[in-house]
């Protein structure tokens, strides 16, 4: 049942005529079974109204679910960034804004990664809003409804793959799609990080994970990070050329998750500031100060940026290989958008004393590039372009 969450939003939204309506945010009432993996959005609609930012806090029960939360495809196309914090166990608070006033257009504000753990009982267990606040292009208080919604355990545990839909990730956007040779990626599922048995206040007590744990056709991948339903690997080279490449994750040596994903020559991301995949960059100036909006870029200045999925390389790439000494570059033309203009680039390559499949592009700040803090930056790879989103400061 959709409702306000106070008495204030309800006169609100009884005294609004139809063409004021409050915005509203929702969720979804689902069925799963126990270990399932769920991929649940945040939905927004702005109801004609005009609402630039939005906060809230989403109440759950976290010994049953577990929850990652990336920024929606709404909230990226608005100029978006997401900001997120545990007030408790139980309960988190989201925060979508942006240095822009645009409003934020409808659709998937949010999208949660879910994983239900195996021993789940049979009953409904609600995603509960709280807290509901919001701005317009003003910087006025906004009016946005909220609807809870629901995850409802039914039947025995599920005892197939176990990696969430969409759950494989460019580890810099955050965002699914095909894989590059070397991309550093993020993978999400129930039950595909390290074995974590947990106290009754569900915290982890020790943490086992099989090797290798995640296989592509065969070639393990170089592990950077491993938690509780998620790990960090790079997709080895060997798959360069491939059409697809089936990839198998495992947990003490038995597979727990498997997929077919189809390969490309690039997938490039850029690395931002707050690893939302959106938003301020992972950008250093000249100086070597992190840019951003108090540290703004000089045009005419060198910048450094730092992303994954540029492919392939000469010479060719070594899985798991720190750069060091003779510092491999990709095979793909690369290109930098400043604001629509192209940044004259100085060296793009391995990023010294990382791990092989990050790159580094050290380029220009064109003279004729706009001022202002926000202004968009894209990396090309020969024809593949990073993700919308993404800025640089500059003054």
């Amino acid at each position: 049942m959709k409702r306000p969450h106070n008495l204030v939003l309800l006169a609100a939204f009884l005294t609004c005529d139809a063409a004021a309506q409050p915005a509203e945010l929702s969720l979804p009432n689902v069925s799963a079974s126990p270990g399932a993996s769920l991929l649940l959005s945040v939905r927004f609609e702005s109801r004609l109204s005009s609402v630039a930012a939005v906060q809230f806090d989403l109440q759950y029960d976290n010994k049953v679910l577990t929850l990652t939360a990336v920024v929606g495809e709404a909230a990226r196309n608005s100029g978006k960034a997401l900001y997120f914090t545990d007030l408790a166990l139980n309960t988190r608070r989201f925060l979508v804004r942006g240095l822009n006033q645009n409003p934020i257009i409808d659709g998937n504000l949010i999208d949660l990664f879910i994983a239900v753990n195996q021993a789940a009982l049979p009953r409904p267990y609600t995603l509960q809003f709280s807290n509901v606040v919001g701005s317009d292009t003003s910087g006025q208080q906004a009016y946005v409804l909220a609807a809870d919604g629901a995850v409802t355990i039914v039947g025995a545990p599920d005892p197939s793959s176990h990696l969430l839909p969409g759950g494989v990730l460019n580890a810099a956007s955050l965002l699914p799609g095909p894989v590059a040779p070397g991309e550093i990626l993020t993978f999400l599922g129930a039950g595909i990080g390290p074995s974590s048995p947990q106290q009754s206040d569900g915290s982890p007590t020790s943490t086992v994970l099989g090797e290798p744990p995640i296989l592509f056709d065969g070639v393990p991948a170089p592990l950077l990070y491993a938690g509780i339903n998620q790990i960090n690997a790079v997709a080895p080279y060997e798959i360069c050329d491939k059409a697809t490449t089936q990839v198998l994750v495992s947990q003490r040596g038995q597979g727990v998750a498997g997929v077919i994903l189809p390969v490309t020559n690039a997938a490039p991301a850029v690395f931002t500031a707050d690893g939302s995949g959106t938003g301020q960059g992972a950008i250093i100036n000249e100086d070597q100060v992190l840019n951003s909006p108090s540290k703004p870029a000089l045009r005419g200045s060198v910048m450094t940026l730092f992303a994954t999925g540029a492919g392939q390389t000469d010479p060719t790439g070594v899985d798991g290989q720190v750069a060091a000494g003779t510092l491999p570059k990709p095979l793909l033309p690369i290109s930098v958008w400043i604001g629509g203009m192209n940044a004259s680039v100085l060296y793009a390559g391995a990023a010294p004393g990382g791990v092989a499949g990050l790159l580094q592009v050290n380029c220009i700040v064109p003279l004729t590039a706009p001022t202002g803090l926000t202004v968009p930056i894209v990396l090309v790879v020969g024809t593949a372009s990073s993700q919308a989103g993404v800025t640089i400061a500059i003054r």
